[in-house]
């Protein structure tokens, strides 16, 4: 009894493991990439191959071609070998080709080594492009901050945007018109700079004081000596004081003692 019990396992076993592998080949996506299940196999199509078409023959955008009755991988420039697995070319300057790969340089990457490595942006433009630089950076690589002097900042078209009197594209420049005074940028009117703020804290205010003072004691000494002369010229003679008396005295009659 237990050797048939045994029996029916074992065959139980064997239907089940037949029978899953069947069952898989019959599912409508048994054959991967195009491939079509034909006499109990799956035909793939030029490019693929495997049981289920799983595998791509050639890689790198290589196709498969037939000469001669040959099928074989043709290569793409840059590529090489059976399947195309092979690099041949790195971007001179940029990286060095080890065993069928590029090693590239700082900055650089890719297969040939002719991407930009955008630091603070996105590669544009192909193999002769450039970084498009996020907003506060710039650069060939996106590894420079943008710097906008003199109260500069940076606009969304990640420009900088100048303070007024300044320009330049980091508003390191006085603009047109202005002349520089200390750290400020003046206008000028006729050539001539207008008097500025900055000017106004430099201006020799001590010599100010100095001429206003001097000029002070000069109206002083001048007023005291002219208040001094006028004085003198009223004060009566001493000469004429006399003389006045004796006339007075003279006409006056004689009175007895």
């Amino acid at each position: 009894m237990m050797l048939l019990l045994l029996l029916l396992i074992s065959v139980t076993a064997a239907f089940e493991a037949s029978r899953s592998p069947r069952e898989s080949i019959f599912a409508p996506d048994y054959c991967k990439n195009g491939g079509a299940f034909v006499n109990g196999e799956c035909q793939c199509t030029l490019r693929y191959e495997g049981k289920q078409c799983e595998r791509e023959k050639c890689l790198n955008g290589g196709r498969r071609h037939k000469t001669n009755g040959v099928v074989k991988c043709h290569c793409p420039f840059g590529f090489a070998g059976e399947r195309c697995e092979n690099v041949t070319f790195c971007e001179p300057g940029k990286g060095k080709l080890i065993n069928g790969k590029c090693e590239c340089s700082d900055r650089w990457t890719g297969q040939f080594c002719h991407i930009r490595t955008c630091y603070n942006g996105i590669p544009t433009g192909g193999l002769e492009g450039f970084c498009l630089c996020d907003v506060g950076f710039t650069g060939p690589f996106c590894d420079e901050k943008l710097m906008c002097y003199n109260g500069g900042s940076v606009s969304q078209d990640n420009e900088c945007v100048c303070a007024p009197g300044f320009a330049g594209d980091h508003c390191e420049d006085c603009a047109p018109g202005h002349h520089r005074e200390g750290k400020s940028c003046v206008a000028e009117v006729s050539g001539h700079p207008l008097l500025s703020n900055s000017s106004l804290d430099q201006f020799p205010w001590t010599i100010i004081m100095v001429a206003g003072v001097s000029l002070a004691a000069i109206l002083l000494i001048a007023l005291s000596a002219i208040f001094g002369l006028r004085k003198w010229k009223t004060k009566p003679s001493r000469v004429g004081s006399a003389q006045s008396v004796q006339k007075d005295l003279q006409g006056q009659p004689a009175t007895d003692v």
